[in-house]
């Protein structure tokens, strides 16, 4: 009987019991120690969100994500989520945590703890610590350099180049026009060319005309002869068709003798002057337009 109250009340016992209550473990809080970074929650939620898949939205293998209109993203969602706008920002976030580029081409970010439907991945990933050398640190920060700068360039090399191109397509539309201006000008200079030449024939002739009356009467002479001899073959052919004559053509006198008007020498010569300097001023007036549409 003693020994049982001795080995219940005993120091052994007590000490046990009180020793029990008093080195009881803490109960950490699992909840907090296991949650995610506020980042990557942020930015699962921002990409989860089908409204908004035209700007940020998941690849079509789930294990990436992809912002297809960086502009707007920067305007829109980053202020939403993060209070900021600098996308270049939030990509010096993502390569703090170990997001890669999947595809130089296009802004997909891909790390192997952010999949689609497994938000509790994102406990798996950490931040990175530039503690484990002035090397790593300084390529980790040209890295992530490097992706942030060429948000920037893409956009500006992209602007050049439509640029560009449309200097170019306007280079080529100029260079056309000035082909068909160039062989539009050669057949003006040649039809010029062509009226002079025949404006000094012209003058020419009229000059020598003028100075040699026997040469005038000659030329005359000449044209009248060979109307006259258009004329006879045209009144046989009439004749014997119905045999009528009409005024100024040859008729049949009783002695046999063949009657012909013959005009004046000095008509026929007034009517050819006439005629060649109708012809020169119309050239003139052809060569001076001409040149009036070179020069416009």
């Amino acid at each position: 009987m003693d020994g049982v109250v001795q080995k219940g009340d005993g120091p052994g016992a007590s000490t046990s019991g009180g020793g029990e209550g008093a080195t009881a473990p803490v109960v950490p809080m699992t909840a907090q120690s296991n949650a995610p970074p506020p980042f990557l929650s942020k930015t699962y939620d921002m990409v989860d969100d089908q409204a908004t898949d035209s700007v940020v939205s998941w690849s079509s293998t789930n294990n990436s994500f992809v912002v297809w209109n960086p502009p707007e993203f920067a305007r829109d969602l980053l202020p939403k989520y993060f209070k900021h706008n600098n996308f270049s920002s939030f990509v010096r976030q993502l390569n703090t945590y170990g997001f890669r580029k999947v595809d130089p081409d296009k802004w997909e970010f891909a790390n192997e703890g952010f999949l689609r439907g497994q938000k509790h991945l994102l406990r798996t990933i950490t931040r990175r610590k530039p503690a484990h050398g002035h090397s790593q640190s300084q390529t980790s920060s040209v890295g992530a350099c490097v992706e942030v700068g060429k948000f920037g360039l893409e956009e500006e090399v992209e602007r050049l180049k439509r640029d560009k191109n449309v200097l170019m397509q306007e280079l080529v539309r100029l260079r056309q026009q000035q082909q068909a201006t160039d062989g539009q000008l050669q057949t003006m200079v040649q039809r010029l060319q062509g009226m002079e030449q025949r404006q000094q024939q012209m003058m020419s002739f009229l000059a020598k005309a003028m100075q040699s009356p026997g040469f005038l009467a000659q030329f005359v002479q000449q044209q009248n002869e060979n109307n006259r001899r258009i004329s006879e073959t045209n009144k046989k052919r009439r004749l014997k068709q119905d045999g009528a004559t009409e005024n100024n053509e040859p008729s049949t006198v009783p002695d046999g003798q063949i009657v012909r008007y013959q005009p004046l020498m000095n008509e026929a010569a007034k009517a050819m002057i006439r005629q060649i300097m109708e012809v020169d001023s119309s050239s003139r007036s052809v060569s001076y337009s001409a040149i009036g549409c070179l020069c416009v």
